[in-house]
């Protein structure tokens, strides 16, 4: 949110103590010089939980001693609930084994009440807000390929294995498919690599566009793609058969690429009886893809 150019951070106040709460408001009115502040407050976990299913806010103050609950009991029981949100821990006593604990799992800030000033409390607000954007900035850049905003072949392998410990427990089988570029060493030759970065972002888009929330699809190198597609064995093919009909469009590139963009497909599927391993799996897509190559460059 912006007020007259200034960003305004959104903050959740969780306190039961009414006399906190009014001076921390007031704290953080003072402190407005430097930062504007718009400030919800609620007096338990629950209300907390109900405020942020229903609105965003980019820092939580979090007293530890609300009703029923207390110590870092209270930060564990908002942190399984709100995962995303960071959180400053205000506390009446000053503790340095729960602070140091409360950081560690994740908190990230402890902010003992006892002579808390406007400045300091408008700091710790702001800079936890800061950190966890660079944090998740930094998340994102570890796990998304840079060109296409894909996820990364890093992130794929890091997180297959819990994958397919899922389909395991579940029976489901899991669908891939091998996508790659046809003719894309010409574009890089031809239109120089601009151009190609150009025509791998709109590949990205249409395959994002054409799979679920669930499904992943990963930049597995060069010009290849990786579709990742739960609960879906068999039915991959179908997939591959809607995304080979879909039009890459490329129409805003310097200069303009003189014959369309297609798509070359292989689909291979695991099932949770499957002897193979998942290098075997994907290396069966690789051969699916390239005789899918031959075949249109064959004009079949």
């Amino acid at each position: 949110m912006r007020q007259h150019g200034k960003a305004i951070l959104r903050i959740l106040l969780v306190e039961d103590n009414e006399g906190d709460v009014r001076l921390l408001r007031h704290m953080l009115q003072e402190a407005e010089d430097e930062q504007r502040f718009d400030v919800t407050s609620c007096d338990s976990l629950q209300a907390c939980y109900a405020l942020c299913r229903a609105n965003e806010f980019d820092v939580i103050l979090l007293d530890l001693g609300l009703p029923g609950t207390s110590g870092i009991e209270t930060f564990r029981s908002l942190r399984n609930r709100v995962t995303t949100t960071p959180v400053v821990i205000l506390s009446g006593v000053r503790d340095e084994k729960i602070a140091s604990l409360a950081v560690s799992e994740g908190a990230e800030d402890y902010v003992p009440k006892q002579g808390i000033t406007p400045r300091f409390i408008s700091r710790a607000v702001r800079y936890a807000a800061e950190r966890h954007e660079l944090k998740a900035r930094l998340q994102y850049l570890a796990t998304h390929d840079p060109v296409t905003g894909a996820f990364n072949r890093h992130h794929f392998n890091q997180t297959i294995d819990g994958e397919l410990a899922r389909s395991k427990r579940y029976k489901h089988s899991i669908g891939f498919l091998m996508v790659d570029v046809n003719r894309f060493k010409e574009i890089n030759d031809r239109f120089g690599h601009q151009t190609g970065d150009v025509v791998l972002r709109r590949v990205a888009d249409v395959l994002l566009e054409q799979v679920r929330t669930v499904d992943m699809v990963v930049r597995y190198g060069g010009d290849e793609f990786l579709l990742v597609l739960p609960e879906t064995g068999a039915g991959c093919e179908g997939v591959a058969d809607r995304v080979r009909t879909v039009s890459v469009r490329v129409s805003d590139v310097p200069d303009a690429i003189g014959f369309p963009i297609t798509l070359a497909i292989g689909a291979s599927w695991w099932s949770p009886d499957d002897e193979r391993s998942i290098e075997e799996v994907l290396a069966q897509a690789d051969q699916q893809m390239y005789a899918d190559k031959r075949r249109q460059e064959n004009g079949a």
